[in-house]
């Protein structure tokens, strides 16, 4: 069938029509397609933010002030459950293995990859150390005074004469010799491979030991 030239308008305006809804369409789809890559941009971005946090919350170090105190008790506790009771001696060298104990764990931690504080900002072992430090001159000197006081009532009592000056100074050099020794022992470990256990070391004299668990305190 012929087609007349007055046909051609209509024909011209059909195909514009096709094209415009045909560039519609593909705008249409260009458009979703940059939608879908932003949005699988920002859910990668999301995800890989996720890991960040995670990871930086699974090396976050929540610093405990009772860490140093949790472990010597529970050593404590071993060692009661083991004979019955616990004295002086075995308080010196509870504190002086989780010293150890509590390095070996700092070490460790810092061997390979960097550990956080709970606000986010960067924690070092030489900081670590210094707390540990703390908290065993906090213990000592709470061991100190927990003896003091059980002197003082003693001695008010009169079940004593006088506080044993001598032996609390001994005491207190106890559990500093006590840290170097454990310490020492760390090292050793960490080359022959065997774990740190609380060990029978004898650190001042047998009298002062003597005295001190005739306090009555423990």
């Amino acid at each position: 069938m012929s087609i007349g030239i007055s046909n051609y308008p209509t024909h011209l305006q059909e195909g514009f029509k096709r094209n415009r809804e045909f560039l519609k369409s593909q705008e249409s789809q260009n458009e979703d397609q940059k939608v879908f890559h932003r949005d699988s941009l920002e859910v990668s971005q999301l995800s890989k933010n996720r890991e960040i946090l995670m990871d930086k919350i699974k090396h976050t170090v929540m610093q405990s002030a009772t860490s140093f105190s949790d472990m010597r008790a529970g050593t404590l506790k071993e060692v009661r459950e083991e004979k019955g009771q616990y004295g002086y001696s075995d308080i010196v060298n509870a504190c002086g293995l989780s010293y150890a104990k509590l390095y070996s764990e700092i070490e460790k931690r810092h061997e390979k990859e960097p550990y956080y504080k709970a606000d986010g900002t960067p924690l070092t072992k030489e900081e670590e150390i210094e707390r540990l430090d703390m908290q065993y001159e906090q213990e000592v000197e709470w061991q100190m005074s927990c003896a003091r006081i059980a002197a003082k009532t003693q001695a008010f009592q009169g079940n004593i004469p006088e506080t044993p000056t001598k032996e609390m100074e001994e005491l207190e050099d106890a559990f500093y010799q006590a840290k170097d020794a454990y310490m020492k022992l760390y090292h050793e470990s960490k080359q022959d491979g065997k774990p740190l256990v609380l060990q029978n070391f004898v650190f001042g004299n047998s009298r002062m030991y003597e005295v001190l668990n005739g306090l009555g305190n423990l």
